[in-house]
């Protein structure tokens, strides 16, 4: 039964109105799976003409840990969503043990076998996974996808609405006055970089401005700032410089403050500076930094209560969450 085919997943899905992850996890012997809904899979799964009698349905024993895996701990944006996961997990009871690895074709199946060997019963993720290794992973674990998220996948997920929060950040600049506008962004292949680029093009694009290839640039996930500080400064020498910058992460933001400082220019008069997330270093660093806030507390709780609610009724009672975000203006885009 192990080996049966995702097609025949899908048939049992079909006949039986649960989740193709729901049924996965009832064949691996997932705990998370309610009493009710392991029968009404079983039941699916004997009307299909299959011998249940031969098959071992009882659920593995599971410790109480969650795995919150993340791409890397180079970016500081995860700190506090880690922490404040980690608080309200411990207040259900369960600890949360942190994995720092890409999740891709090369990487998967240690990570299931790390997640055999720790026994853990749930799982949040903070990485960009394509749909098959998403899938072949909720059905083996119940799961969350935190600021990613695939509304196909059938994984529930918290995150921002991305596109959203850029396009507004833009239009700020632009009703600055500024036309030049830089993007230094993260790796396509994560869903916030490629829905900020659609925000982005979207605001210039309502503005009448023409967007400039010379003028976008992506940093990998670790947002290198001397990379993002190259990036810059390569802009800075154009025969048409760039008079605002929107970058998707606050490091990224300081690295083209920073940049905009070596080339003698003034922040923000001769050129204007937004980062995203508002992390501390916005705050504190001079010229202080405009920039999206993202709710890190309201995330990193939302992920471990979204995966309680699966572990007690199931990932298809749990609704994915899209959470708003906020620009605050500074004095890297307004002089006092």
């Amino acid at each position: 039964m192990r080996k049966r085919s995702a097609h025949s997943y899908e048939e049992i899905a079909r006949s039986s109105g649960v989740s193709i992850s729901t049924i996965s996890r009832v064949i691996n012997r997932s705990a998370s799976v309610s009493p009710g809904m392991r029968g009404k899979v079983i039941a699916a799964l004997r009307e299909k003409g299959i011998d249940v009698a031969s098959i071992d349905f009882e659920p593995l024993p599971r410790d109480d840990l969650f795995i919150f895996n993340v791409p890397t701990l180079k970016n500081p944006f995860y700190s506090p969503i880690i922490e404040a996961a980690r608080i309200d997990a411990e207040r259900h009871g369960y600890h949360l043990l942190v994995s720092e690895n890409l999740l891709n074709a090369a990487t998967v199946d240690g990570f299931l076998s790390l997640l055999r060997r720790t026994k853990a019963s749930g799982l949040v993720c903070v990485n960009s996974v394509s749909r098959p290794i998403l899938r072949k992973i909720a059905g083996e674990i119940p799961m969350v996808c935190c600021c990613e998220g695939d509304n196909a996948s059938g994984v529930p997920y918290v995150t921002i609405d991305d596109e959203a929060a850029a396009e507004d950040a833009v239009k700020y600049l632009l009703s600055l006055g500024r036309r030049r506008i830089a993007l230094i962004n993260g790796p396509e292949n994560f869903k916030y970089a490629r829905a900020r680029l659609k925000g982005y093009a979207r605001a210039l694009a309502a503005a009448g401005v023409e967007m400039d290839p010379s003028l976008i640039a992506s940093v990998s996930a670790d947002m290198d700032f001397e990379m993002a500080k190259a990036h810059a400064e390569r802009m800075f020498s154009l025969d048409q410089r760039p008079d605002a910058f929107f970058c998707i992460s606050d490091v990224l933001a300081s690295a083209a403050i920073k940049a905009a400082f070596s080339k003698g220019l003034d922040v923000p008069r001769d050129v204007a500076v937004v980062g995203f997330d508002n992390i501390q270093v916005a705050k504190i660093m001079r010229p202080s930094l405009t920039t999206v806030y993202q709710p890190t507390d309201q995330i990193g709780t939302l992920a471990v209560e979204m995966l309680l609610r699966i572990l007690k009724d199931g990932t298809d009672a749990v609704q994915s969450v899209t959470l708003g975000a906020e620009l605050i203006i500074r004095e890297s885009t307004v002089a006092y």
